[in-house]
Parts: structure tokens; sequence; C-alpha cells
């Protein structure tokens, strides 16, 4: 049988050389209260404006139980509101406040310098591919 662990342990490596990316830049930022695990969500919202916890939990592939810590903690910082969903009472809205929509242009250096580390790694074409290829294995 082949041995496929090498791609795990890359994909590993990979991804926590990223966060350690992100972790510098928010401290260089002086941003306090948020760590990588927050991207997702905060993007999500820069996009969206407003998303129901269901959907953020989809959206960003955690479970609903992960996705209430991570919401609670940016909201204990200011960055998120939550309100309850007018067309479902058992539902929650989250919405980023002004201090969070303050945020975008940090996190969007942060974005272009996380796709410039692979950008000075890999070609175009590599990196196209290593992306489809990364898709069809968590699909």
């Amino acid at each position: 049988m082949k041995n496929y662990l090498p791609i795990y342990a890359n994909a590993s490596k990979l991804r926590s050389m990223g966060n350690a990316y992100i972790v510098r830049s928010l401290e260089k930022a002086g941003l306090k209260g948020i760590v990588p695990s927050h991207g997702d969500v905060m993007n999500l919202l820069f996009r969206k404006g407003i998303c129901n916890m269901t959907e953020l939990a989809r959206e960003v592939r955690r479970t609903r139980s992960t996705m209430t810590v991570l919401v609670d903690k940016l909201e204990r910082e200011g960055y998120v509101s939550k309100k309850t969903d007018p067309d479902d009472s058992r539902g929650v809205l989250v919405e980023l406040t002004a201090k969070g929509r303050a945020l975008e242009p940090v996190f969007q250096e942060i974005s272009d310098g996380l796709n410039e580390l692979i950008a000075d790694r890999l070609s175009k074409e590599e990196i196209d591919q290593l992306n489809a290829l990364l898709q069809k294995c968590v699909d």
C-alpha cells in the first residue's frame, strides 16, 4: 500500500506557516483578541454583511458550537454584534460593528500576504492545479 501521509504532513505544515504569518501580521497591526480561526468568520461577514449562525458554521466548515465560541469572542472584543433573527426566533444573526468593519483593510493586507507566500513558491498554473487537487480531496 502506498504511503500518502506526506500529503497530510505537508498540508499541515502549509497551514502552520499560514497561521504563523497571520499571527505575526495581527500582532504587527496591534490587534488583540483575534486569532487565525476568526479570519474565515470576519471575511464572510465582510462579504455578506450579516449572516445567521447556521450559515456561518456551514460556510466556514465549523460546528455550530465552535462557531458560537468564535462569535462570542468577537462580540466580547466589540467586532461583531448578535441579534435574534426576525424570521426565526431561535436563530441568531451576526453582523460586523463599525469597529469590525474598520478591520477590512487589515484583513485584506493579511490575505494578500498569504497569497504572496504561495505565489513566491509556485507558478500560477501550479497554484491552480494545487488548489483544484486540494479542493477535490476535501469535497
